[in-house]
């Protein structure tokens, strides 16, 4: 009888479908290829008028349209289609928050997952972009899909910063991108000097961001590596690693924690954001399968809990590690003070 209803519990249907989730993310970012919630967003709701925006045939719009209300990407109502709130909000291209630049960058990783299995296999990447050569081909275009995905939350650590009355007058952004985590806090502290750091072809888009927020009379970007530039001894109040510390992994995130706490002033922060797993890696899924992609696309990433990344910090010798929970971020954020 107990092994019967074990039986009965027991259904197929999550395995099922978890397989339809390429089609899941291939009907969202066609949407978005098409803008779709854009043409929405300026008044066309009806198919025949949406197809005629897009210069998308009609039938084959109705269907896409159908799928993003299966989704929940938009609403019906007699034929008339409407945007949510999450959709009018981050997947219209003339709103700010607009992600489909990282949502670009996510379906350019489907080739490189395509080889996940011969990467367990051997415990060695597809390709590294963690290397110079390919970094500079690799990061120029995703860092700026990831602007708008991180630029409130690095606005909420400025403000945190501020509200607690720690000086901030010099700033350092390691593997800047597009500068999102040193922006965003600098401009909270209109005295604060910004230096970036990153590979030459990033800083190029560094460069751009910091024209675009009007900060170049008070920034400048660094060309070279992280791993072999020396940050100096006491130079800032705030170190920036925005989602750093996953693709230098536990063999290169401490001599990077060391270098950082080095080139802090005494009371100096460090700002981390990182996907962090709980404690036992049982969830949530999203830094977990995360690992996985630091396992396709780096020689030596990884990701750590915030239990493992606290004892790095006070290891390394900082003496206080936070997590600010209220951030709006994809990640958790984490100030330690030197």
């Amino acid at each position: 009888m107990e092994k019967e209803k074990r039986h009965e519990s027991v259904s197929p249907g999550k395995i099922l479908d978890m397989g339809w989730d390429f089609a899941r993310v291939r009907t969202l970012t066609t949407a978005v290829e098409l803008d779709i919630f854009g043409h929405i967003y300026r008044g066309n709701h009806t198919t025949e008028k949406v197809s005629s925006a897009a210069n998308t045939n009609p039938r084959a719009t109705e269907m896409l349209l159908n799928a993003l209300v299966g989704l929940e990407l938009l609403k019906k109502n007699n034929g008339q289609y409407q945007l949510t709130d999450d959709t009018a909000e981050f997947l219209v291209s003339e709103k700010p928050g607009f992600l489909g630049g990282m949502l670009k960058h996510m379906m350019d990783l489907h080739e490189n997952w395509g080889h996940l299995t011969e990467c367990v296999k051997t415990g060695k990447p597809y390709e590294s972009v963690d290397v110079q050569k390919k970094a500079e081909d690799f990061f120029p275009s995703m860092v700026k899909g990831l602007f708008n995905m991180n630029y409130q939350a690095s606005k909420y650590a400025g403000t945190y910063l501020k509200e607690k009355n720690i000086n901030v007058s010099s700033i350092l952004d390691v593997a800047a991108g597009s500068g999102v985590w040193g922006i965003g806090v600098a401009q909270q502290f209109e005295n604060a000097k910004l230096t970036a750091l990153d590979f030459p072809e990033v800083c190029k888009v560094t460069k751009d961001f910091i024209s675009r927020y009007k900060l170049d009379s008070r920034a400048e970007c660094i060309e070279g590596n992280l791993r072999e530039l020396n940050f100096g001894e006491e130079k800032y109040d705030l170190i920036t690693l925005g989602h750093i510390c996953h693709s230098e992994g536990k063999a290169n995130t401490p001599k990077l924690l060391k270098k950082s706490w080095t080139a802090l002033k005494p009371q100096g922060h460090l700002l981390i954001a990182e996907f962090t797993p709980n404690d036992e890696k049982t969830g949530p899924a999203v830094p977990l399968l995360f690992a996985l992609n630091m396992l396709v696309n780096t020689s030596e990433g990884d990701i750590f809990t915030f239990a493992e990344l606290k004892k790095l910090l006070m290891d390394t010798g900082f003496k206080k590690v936070e997590k600010l929970e209220e951030a709006p971020s994809i990640s958790p954020l984490i100030l330690a003070k030197k």
